[in-house]
C-alpha cells in the first residue's frame, strides 16, 4: 500500500456496535496518510529498538499509565484500572508462598512496576529486575531506593549472567517477543530456576496460518509489531512451549487472554484517533520523534489484530493471541 498523495482526512468508517472504533480499512488509510504504510514496514531492522525506547519514555512516564507500566492492562469484568495494569504480576505471585529465601527474577523489566509491586507487597522475597537498557535500570532503580528486598541491573535475557545464581520464579511481560531464537532463552532460564521452579511469560503470538488471514489484518500485525519495537515480528503460537519442553520444562498452563485485553486496546484506540483526526495532535505527529509518533499506530491498530474487523469483537478472527504460558522446572 502506498503512502496517500494528498493530506485529506478519509471519511470515517466506524463499527456500529462501538463508536468509538474505526473500521480497520479507515485506520489504515489514516496511517498511510499520516506515515506511510510501506515507509513503516520497510523499517524493520533490529537497529532502531533503542531509539523506540528512548524517544518512547516520556509517553510511558507521563501519557500511558500512572505507574509507567509498560506493557497492556489485563480486565476480568472486575478490577479496576491499576489492579488489570498489575494483574500479569498478580499471576506471578500466585507462584510464591510464605517461605522465606524466595528468590524472583524479572526479564525486561523496563521502568521497574512490576518488581516494584510486587516487592512492596512481598517483603519476604528478593526481587531483582534486568533489562538491556541502561537508562530504564537507572530510573527503576532510584524508584526502588526505599525498598530492600529489590534490585536492578543491565543485562540481556538472551546472555543472563552466571552469577545471578538460580531463582524460584523468572517472569517476562511482553518482552520475550524479542528473543531471537525463545531455544536459548528458554534453556538460559531452566538453568537459572530452581527446582520447582516456575517461568510465567504473558506475550502476544501469531496464530497458525498467519499468512492465510486476510491481508489488511496480515499488514495491520506488521505495522502493530514495527511500531512497538518487534522487529522481527512476534514468535508463532506454540514455539515457547516448545522451547521450555525442549529445555526441560513442564509447561502447566498456555492460556489464551486476549479477551482480557479488549479494554485497554479499546481505550488507545479512542486516544489514538485524536492523533490522526484532530489537527492539534496532527500537526504533532509531525515534530515528535519518529518512534514515539508511531506509538499512535500501534495504539490505532492493536484492537483489529486482536479481535478482527467485524461488528462484534471475535478474539478468534484476529491474527494475534495474547497469552499465558506458565512452565516449571521439575524437582522438589
Amino acid at each position: 500500500m502506498k503512502a496517500a498523495a494528498d493530506d485529506a482526512t478519509p471519511v470515517p468508517q466506524v463499527i456500529s456496535e462501538a463508536p468509538l472504533l474505526f473500521s480497520l480499512s479507515h485506520s489504515l488509510a489514516l496511517i498511510d496518510r499520516s506515515f506511510g504504510i510501506d515507509r513503516i514496514i520497510a523499517d524493520s531492522g533490529d537497529e532502531f529498538v533503542d531509539s523506540y525506547y528512548r524517544q518512547s519514555l516520556p509517553g510511558y512516564s507521563r501519557l500511558y499509565n500512572p505507574w509507567q507500566c509498560m506493557h497492556l492492562p489485563l480486565h476480568d469484568g472486575t478490577l479496576s484500572e491499576g489492579e488489570a495494569f498489575f494483574a500479569q504480576a498478580a499471576e506471578v505471585a500466585r507462584h510464591l508462598d510464605d517461605r522465606p529465601g524466595q528468590r524472583v527474577l524479572e526479564l525486561g523489566c523496563g521502568l521497574g512496576a512490576n518488581s516494584l509491586y510486587l516487592a512492596e507487597r512481598l517483603p519476604h522475597v528478593s526481587f531483582l529486575g534486568t533489562d538491556l537498557m541502561a537508562q530504564h535500570v537507572e530510573r527503576a532503580q532510584a524508584k526502588a531506593r526505599k525498598l530492600s528486598n529489590l534490585t536492578f541491573r543491565q543485562a540481556s535475557f538472551e546472555d543472563l549472567p552466571e552469577d545471578l545464581g538460580q531463582f524460584d520464579a523468572i517472569f517476562g511481560i511482553e518482552t520475550l517477543c524479542y528473543a531471537n531464537d525463545p531455544g536459548p532463552v528458554a534453556r538460559l532460564i531452566a538453568r537459572h530456576l530452581r527446582p520447582g521452579g516456575h517461568v510465567v511469560l504473558f506475550d502476544a503470538h501469531r496464530k497458525p496460518g498467519f499468512a492465510n488471514f486476510p491481508e489488511d489484518l496480515v499488514t495491520a500485525t506488521k505495522l502493530y509489531e514495527i511500531t512497538t519495537a518487534v522487529a522481527r515480528g512476534f514468535h508463532d503460537e506454540g514455539r515457547w512451549q516448545q522451547a521450555f519442553a525442549a529445555a526441560g520444562l513442564e509447561v502447566t498452563a498456555a492460556e489464551d487472554v486476549t479477551e482480557q485485553t479488549r479494554a485497554g486496546l479499546v481505550r488507545l484506540h479512542s486516544r489514538a484517533t485524536k492523533a490522526f483526526t484532530e489537527r492539534k495532535w496532527r500537526l504533532a505527529l509531525r515534530v515528535i520523534p519518529r518512534y514515539f509518533a508511531r506509538n499512535a499506530v500501534a495504539g490505532l491498530i492493536g484492537y483489529h489484530v486482536c479481535f478482527g474487523d467485524r461488528i462484534a469483537p471475535d478474539a478468534g478472527r484476529g491474527p494475534i493471541t495474547y497469552q499465558k504460558i506458565v512452565a516449571r522446572k521439575p524437582g522438589a
